[in-house]
C-alpha cells in the first residue's frame, strides 16, 4: 500500500521520496508517508523487500526534538574546543 505516484528516479533503491515519505518496497516504486513519531523517536523500516514503518526510540547518543524527525548526533562540544554544559538526553542536544 503506497501512494500511486512513483518515486523520482535515484541511483540506489532508497530513492528521493519527498519529506515525510519513504520507499514501501525494494525497487522503490512508490512512497508511503512515514509515521508521525513522537520527540525522542523516529521511524523504523521493517522488512527486507516490502517495507512497513514503526516508531523506535533514539539510540544513545542521538536525538530527535520533534515529531516525524530523524534521530540526530549530539554535539560533541570538547571536539570544537568548547565545555559540554548539559548533555543530551533522547529529545534534546548537548548544549555547549
Amino acid at each position: 500500500a503506497g501512494s500511486s505516484t512513483p518515486c523520482e528516479e535515484a541511483q540506489d533503491h532508497d530513492c528521493k521520496c519527498p519529506t515525510g515519505y519513504s520507499c514501501v518496497d525494494e525497487p522503490c516504486l512508490y512512497c508511503v508517508e512515514l509515521p508521525r513519531c513522537e520527540p525522542g523517536h523516529e521511524p523504523s523500516r521493517i522488512g527486507l523487500i516490502n517495507f512497513q514503518f514503526e516508531c523506535k526510540p533514539c539510540e544513545t547518543g542521538t536525538y530527535s526534538s520533534g515529531r516525524n524527525s530523524w534521530c540526530h548526533n549530539w554535539t560533541d562540544c570538547e571536539s570544537s574546543g568548547f565545555i559540554t554544559l548539559w548533555q543530551g538526553n533522547s529529545t534534546h542536544n548537548s548544549v555547549c
